[in-house]
C-alpha cells in the first residue's frame, strides 16, 4: 500500500506496529534491489562523472562525452541501465567546493541514478558476512545482491529520529513514516540543506602514509603475490572477526529462541574462533566471491605493496572503494586508465572472477552507450523507475 503523504504513512505505520523499524527498511531496500538487479548497472568513477557534467553544462569540445551522456540518459530512460552511486562517490562530490558545478553533477547523478546508492562500505562489508553464514546454514535468504541498495538520503547510512518523547509504538510509526518520507529526497535536495559544508574530515592521508611506512618495513618479507595477499586479507579478516562473532551470535540465539548471555572472556574466544574459521574459509573461491569486498580490498592492497616504487596516496583509497562497488555489484566500470591497468594486471585475476566490464577510454564508453560497442546484457527489462513503496 503507498501513503501519499507522511500523515496518511503515519497513520498507515500505527496499524502494524509488529513490523520493526529495522525490517521495514529492509523490506524497503530488497523491492529496491531487485529493481536494480534488473537493469545493467553501470558505476561511474569521479572522472566520469565530471565528463558527463560537462557535456550536460555545454563545457567541453569531446563529442564522445555528448555520446556517452545521450546514451545513458536513453537507456535509463526506457529502464534499460541504472547508473547508482556509493558512499565514496557521494564524498568525492562534498569536495567539490564550485557549488554551481557540485549542483549540476548532483542534478545528473539524480537522473541516471534513479536515486539509488550501494549501501556504505561498512554496512556492505557486514552484510556480505551476515549473508556468508546464513547461506552455510542451510536457511532461505535474498541473494547478496538485492541487500546492498538503498536511496541517495541513506548513502551514509540510515539514520531514525529518536522521538523519545512518545509511546514505543507512535515512537515506531514515526520512525518508518520518517523514512518513507526521506526515501525519495533527491540529492540536489540534499545538498541545497548541507549548504557549502565540505566532507567529513578523512583520515586517508594518515592511512596512506601509515601504509606507506608499514610496507616499506616489509618488503623484506615479498617473495610471492599470493602471500602478500594473504597478509592483506588475514588483516581485513581480523579486523571483521567482531562482526562473525556477532552474527553467529544472533543466530545462536534464533535458534535457541533466547537471549544468550556471554562474557567478556567467552566474547573474545568467540571472536578468535571466528577469525580462525574465516582464515580458513577464504582460501576457497566461493568464499573470496562471497565476501567480495574484503576480498578485492585485500588483492588492490597487495597489488600497490607487490610493485615496490609506487607509493599509496589518499586518493588511491577513494579508487580502491570505487573498484570494489563497481566489480562486486555492476556490470560496466567506467574508470580512469590508471585504475584499468592495474584491474588488468593478470595476479589479481579479476577477468576470471568477476564479470564486470572495465571500461577507461571516453571514446570507448561512448560506443559502447550508443549500442556500437554492444556488450551483452544480462538483465530483464522491468520498469522504468524504481518503486516508490513497499
Amino acid at each position: 500500500m503507498i501513503a501519499p503523504n507522511i500523515s496518511d504513512s503515519l497513520s498507515l505505520h500505527l496499524t502494524s506496529p509488529e513490523v520493526a523499524v529495522d525490517e521495514h527498511v529492509r523490506r524497503r531496500n530488497i523491492e529496491l534491489g531487485e529493481w536494480a538487479m534488473a537493469r545493467d548497472r553501470i558505476y561511474l568513477d569521479k572522472c566520469f562523472w565530471i565528463y558527463l557534467r560537462n557535456a550536460r553544462t555545454k563545457k567541453t569540445n569531446e563529442s564522445a562525452a555528448y555520446d556517452l551522456l545521450d546514451g545513458l540518459v536513453q537507456s535509463v530512460k526506457r529502464g534499460h541501465r541504472v547508473c547508482p552511486i556509493s558512499d565514496t562517490l557521494f564524498l568525492e562530490l562534498l569536495k567539490q567546493s564550485d557549488l554551481q558545478t557540485r549542483a549540476a553533477t548532483a542534478e545528473l547523478i539524480d537522473e541516471l541514478s534513479c536515486g539509488v546508492t550501494l549501501v556504505p562500505h561498512p554496512t556492505r562489508v557486514a552484510t556480505e558476512i551476515a549473508h556468508f553464514f546464513h547461506v552455510n546454514s542451510a536457511r532461505e535468504v535474498y541473494p547478496l545482491e538485492s541487500l546492498v541498495w538503498s536511496k541517495l538520503t541513506n548513502v551514509l547510512g540510515v539514520q531514525h529520529p529518536s522521538a523519545s518523547a512518545y509511546p514505543p509504538e507512535e515512537r515506531l510509526a514515526i520512525q518508518k513514516a520518517f523514512f518513507d518520507y526521506t526515501w525519495d529526497i533527491s540529492l540536489l535536495k540534499m545538498l541545497e540543506i548541507i549548504g557549502d559544508s565540505g566532507p567529513p574530515e578523512s583520515s586517508y592521508s594518515e592511512l596512506a602514509a601509515r601504509l606507506n611506512q608499514e610496507n616499506a618495513a616489509h618488503v623484506h618479507r615479498m617473495d610471492k603475490f599470493s602471500q602478500v595477499y594473504e597478509d592483506e586479507i588475514f588483516g581485513c579478516l581480523e579486523l571483521v572477526a567482531p562482526i562473525a562473532c556477532d552474527v553467529l551470535h544472533d543466530m545462536a540465539e534464533k535458534i535457541a529462541g533466547r537471549s544468550i548471555t556471554v562474557s567478556t572472556e567467552g566474547r573474545e574466544a568467540a571472536i578468535n574462533e571466528a577469525y580462525a574459521f574465516l582464515r580458513a574459509a577464504i582460501a576457497r573461491q566461493p568464499v573470496k566471491r562471497a565476501l567480495r569486498t574484503l576480498h578485492l580490498e585485500a588483492l588492490f592492497h597487495a597489488a600497490m605493496r607487490w610493485n615496490r616504487t609506487q607509493k599509496i596516496v589518499a586518493n588511491d583509497l577513494y579508487d580502491f572503494h570505487h573498484a570494489e562497488a563497481a566489480l562486486g555489484y555492476c556490470d560496466v566500470f567506467l574508470t580512469d586508465g590508471p585504475m584499468h591497468t592495474l584491474l588488468n594486471q593478470g595476479h589479481l585475476a579479476i577477468r576470471r572472477d568477476f564479470s564486470c566490464h572495465i571500461i577507461s577510454s571516453l571514446g570507448e564508453a561512448a560506443s559502447w552507450s550508443q549500442g556500437r560497442l554492444p556488450l551483452p546484457s544480462l538483465h530483464p527489462r522491468a520498469q522504468a523507475h524504481p518503486p516508490k513503496r513497499a
